[in-house]
């Protein structure tokens, strides 16, 4: 604890702040870390490269398109950190670059072929595209955040013929 002194030479706000986060818990962030653009199966990180490149680039887990994959992966060995067994981290490594290659191979929607408007995505059903300065962005639901749509993500959309 600090001492008297040091309590009225230190701000009240920067006290309150202390007194609101004790230094004995540790400050992980990236736990309360939630994601809108992908949604990997319960335990898929913990597989061998090839089940985790050809999971995460399914459309029902990455609707955005391969680059929310590969940064889905990234983040996930980020969040371990050092505490990530060298073995698994070149497994992770090794499905990132799975990704990237199966991304490289996957023809690309030209922007002049891209448009707003009502389309059908694979896994999500019915969603309204949009332009938002310079990123695309999929709504599928009221009520939910948007997911960012890659270059990539658009060889999933078929135009929606219901729509009026």
């Amino acid at each position: 604890m600090l001492s008297s002194a040091a309590n009225r030479r230190m701000p009240s706000a920067m006290m309150e702040r202390m007194a609101r986060h004790p230094t004995t818990t540790p400050r992980r962030w990236s736990r309360e870390v939630g994601t809108d653009s992908t949604f990997p199966p319960a335990g898929l990180f913990k597989r061998d490269a090839r089940t985790i490149a050809e999971t995460m680039a399914r459309p029902e887990v990455s609707p955005g398109g391969l680059g929310a994959a590969i940064r889905m992966v990234t983040f996930f060995i980020n969040r371990a950190g050092r505490s990530l067994p060298e073995r698994r981290r070149a497994e992770l490594e090794a499905a990132k670059r799975l990704l990237r290659e199966r991304r490289a191979a996957t023809p690309v929607v030209p922007p002049a072929h891209r448009a707003p408007g009502r389309y059908r995505h694979p896994a999500l059903g019915p969603v309204i595209v949009e332009k938002r300065g310079r990123t695309w962005w999929m709504f599928h639901r009221p009520g939910r955040p948007p997911i960012a749509l890659g270059p990539d993500g658009w060889c999933h959309l078929e135009p929606d013929r219901d729509a009026r």
